[in-house]
């Protein structure tokens, strides 16, 4: 009887079957620049997202957020007051939607710095105003603060920031991270460029509202731009928190040409008890 053929045979398995045509190394690649975009994807789509619900917010309920934070140390300086003065002039110029306060705090230290957060309330330091020759100058940095705050980007950004955190958060599994207390409503939030643009052009109008023509605007970026041409090496806490470009420098020239405003009258003296501070502190 003829032997039986098994039911199975082991196929000869090819040669190189277990070896790539792709280098290691390029595959690692390839699989690492997927992730990367994957991951920058999902970013953008949160950032985005957190911007968009955090414009939502009512600034009624913005403000009461700020409520959880201890406020800063009053200031009854005669530059608080002036200031503050300044401030409300601008808010008036700028047309403030209802219920819209800003809350001005100078910061008596050598720290180069302005900016704006939750809440209305906007900082300006003592370094930066030493910086500053005339009311128009000072006016033009105040302007640029009340219009973040105008155009909501403080919570905007914090709502960007939130989106991202929780969401990695999520993803990584770590589900007790106090974010909001991470946040902080005294933390300096990012602010984009075309936030700084937009930000730039309202403060720009509402200079020329309040003194009719835009010197000052000009003196201010042209002093920014010194400050960055003279610390290279350390560069000053003003652009963490409002990067300087040449483009948007060029924004803010082509604006004041379209509407032909001037830059060639002469700006406001500052008052005499702020030159005489500003001797006192040098």
């Amino acid at each position: 009887m003829p032997d039986k053929q098994p039911f199975y045979n082991n196929p000869t398995i090819p040669e190189g079957i277990n070896t790539s045509a792709s280098h290691p190394i390029a595959t690692f690649l390839k699989l690492f620049g997927a992730i990367a975009l994957i991951l920058a994807l999902s970013a953008w789509i949160l950032g985005k997202s957190g911007d968009y619900l955090g414009a939502l917010i009512p600034f009624k309920q913005e403000v009461a957020l700020t409520n959880l934070y201890e406020e800063p140390e009053a200031n009854d300086s005669d530059i608080q007051l002036y200031l503050e003065n300044l401030s409300d002039y601008i808010s008036d110029a700028m047309q403030l939607p209802k219920g819209m306060d800003i809350k001005l705090h100078y910061i008596d230290e050598d720290i180069e710095n302005a900016f704006a957060t939750l809440g209305g309330h906007i900082f300006i330091y003592k370094g930066l105003l030493k910086k500053l020759s005339n009311e128009n100058a000072v006016a033009m940095v105040i302007a640029h603060e009340i219009a973040h705050v105008k155009h909501r980007d403080p919570i905007r950004s914090l709502g960007q920031t939130l989106a991202i955190s929780t969401g990695f958060a999520l993803l990584l599994g770590k589900s007790d991270a106090n974010l909001l207390g991470n946040a902080g409503l005294y933390t300096q939030l990012k602010f984009s460029r075309d936030m700084e643009t937009s930000a730039d052009i309202e403060g720009l109008k509402a200079l020329v509202k309040r003194y009719g023509h835009a010197n000052g605007a000009t003196d201010l970026f042209k002093i920014l731009s010194k400050m960055h041409a003279d610390e290279l090496m350390k560069e000053p806490a003003f652009f963490v928190t409002h990067p300087l470009s040449e483009n948007r420098i060029k924004k803010i020239e082509e604006l004041i040409k379209q509407n032909n405003w001037s830059t060639k009258l002469t700006p406001k003296a500052l008052p005499v008890h702020f030159t005489e501070w500003l001797k006192a502190t040098n």
